[in-house]
């Protein structure tokens, strides 16, 4: 008895439609199409982790994304624990840091990129510098563009503008339109501050420091890590973990930066060691220390009032995209028979540490197996 052939589209080559790919790939009756608009397929993937691909946490927190409860429902789905089994099963080897992140133990995305592609099956075909300007839902078939193939079911999966320049952000997800779906402004999120008032003469700093982010007398969100002074503002893993929280504010004005440079202990006595030695030349980045010289200011909170965020093309993610009203638990899509979107095309972002390529696999494993069924 032979299995009638079921033809899936994945518009998309990152994250979520590779994984998407490769495990449908597995059923030998799901004919897989997948469409990349640029020359070679897991861009983003390929620069994620600064190169070395933190492909999730072991330690994901529904409070750490936009979308707690969304999340948490994921989580009773799929698990990182899945995930690495799937992963391995498929030949990753991987190595995990004291926070919790996973990376290939060979410390290369390429790698991650390569499991996921080079032992695709046949029943995969993989369509690049292919530019989709227009969808149609057609007697029970999606027609994508004039492309000869009718597919069974189309999966969205071609991410968001984050990390464009403008040129490339405007025309970016053009066939959405044909849809109509409701789509969340896109805001930049994983990215570093512009402050007001700010001192050019810091620029080149880096130094570690706790880091609180304020709206007005209330505490949004404080976390610990290296910070970078850069032109205009200032950057760094814990700073895009602040504009991740600060993307979620209902407004975003009167907000600041308060950065306490003595991170090793919050509450060092300043003042006698200013006392017993007249300078901050032991005690702070030399950059840091000249500005104190020139401007006194209070060691523990340095405060900067925040201007905004980087724009979209020095972002990791977008806040923002197509509203989760428009799909179910499965991933597919309300209003239409036989869609399904998945991963950074929702409005789903969370924090850096593998968060967010998490939900990218996971949202294919899930919406992998609903085809399948």
């Amino acid at each position: 008895m032979s299995c009638k052939r079921k033809h899936i589209a994945i518009i998309g080559a990152g994250a979520s439609g590779l994984f998407l790919a490769k495990k449908l790939s597995e059923s030998p009756e799901m004919y897989v199409t997948v469409f990349e608009k640029n020359r070679q397929v897991g861009a983003k993937l390929r620069a994620s982790g600064g190169g070395k691909a933190n492909i999730f946490n072991r330690y994901i927190r529904p409070e750490h994304y936009n979308q707690p409860e969304f999340i948490a429902e994921l989580l009773h789905h799929y698990s990182p624990e899945q995930l690495e089994s799937q992963f391995a099963e498929w030949g990753l080897v991987t190595i995990t840091d004291e926070e919790g992140r996973v990376y290939p133990a060979s410390q290369f995305s390429q790698t991650v990129v390569d499991v996921l592609t080079l032992y695709l099956h046949e029943n995969v075909r993989l369509e690049t510098n292919y530019d989709i300007q227009h969808l149609e839902y057609k007697n029970y078939k999606w027609v994508i563009n004039d492309y000869p193939t009718p597919f069974d079911v189309l999966v969205l999966a071609s991410g968001s503008p984050a990390g464009m320049i403008p040129k490339n952000q405007r025309n970016y997800n053009y066939y959405l339109q044909d849809l109509a779906l409701k789509i969340n402004p896109l805001e930049s999120s994983l990215s570093g501050f512009i402050l007001k008032d700010y001192p050019k003469s810091l620029s080149g700093c880096r130094t570690k420091a706790v880091v609180s982010l304020y709206q007005n007398k209330k505490l949004i969100h404080k976390e610990s890590g290296e910070i970078t002074f850069k032109d205009d503002g200032v950057s760094g893993i814990v700073i895009m973990n602040l504009s991740a929280y600060y993307r979620r504010l209902p407004s975003t004005k009167n907000c600041r930066l308060e950065i306490n440079l003595t991170y090793w202990d919050e509450n060092f006595d300043t003042d006698t060691y200013l006392r017993d030695n007249r300078n901050t030349t032991g005690l702070l980045h030399p950059k840091l220390a000249a500005f104190y010289h020139q401007k006194p200011f209070d060691i523990h909170r340095l405060a900067f009032q925040i201007d905004d965020t980087y724009p979209l093309e020095g972002a990791q993610v977008c806040h923002g995209g197509i509203d989760l009203s428009e799909i179910d638990g499965n991933f597919s899509a309300k209003r239409f028979k036989n869609l399904c979107i998945l991963g950074e095309m929702l409005d789903v972002d969370g924090v850096c540490g593998g968060y967010n390529l998490f939900f990218a696999f996971a949202s294919a494993a899930i919406t992998a197996t609903s085809i399948t069924k």
